[in-house]
């Protein structure tokens, strides 16, 4: 009985991770909107850097946790030449040795 006990703990513990995260992400999201909304009002194009609450401090690494729409790629047409490149010649090396293998010297 000791086996199920652990992994029913292991999913408790997991399942409420992954719900603290989802409600955390939902209040940077709000936090975000209430200053959206302030700006609006303001007729503020973008705030200034003095205007950061302590709040924006706290949930700015969660805001971009789980985006809601997958991110849009440039389109870009690609054009293929055909291009002449000069024949590869193999140019023989000397054999050079990485370490000789010796004796270890004789002191007389």
């Amino acid at each position: 009985m000791q086996p199920t006990r652990s992994s029913l703990k292991r999913l408790l513990s997991r399942g409420l991770l992954a719900l603290a995260l989802l409600f955390a992400q939902q209040q940077a999201a709000l936090h975000w909107l209430s200053h959206a909304i302030e700006a609006t009002q303001a007729k503020a194009s973008k705030p200034t850097p003095i205007e950061h609450c302590d709040d924006c401090l706290t949930l700015g690494a969660l805001g971009a946790g789980a985006t809601s729409a997958s991110p849009v790629l440039p389109v870009s047409f690609a054009q293929h030449t055909l291009t002449t490149l000069p024949p590869v010649v193999a140019s023989p090396a000397a054999l050079r040795l990485a370490f000789r293998s010796r004796a270890p010297p004789i002191l007389v």
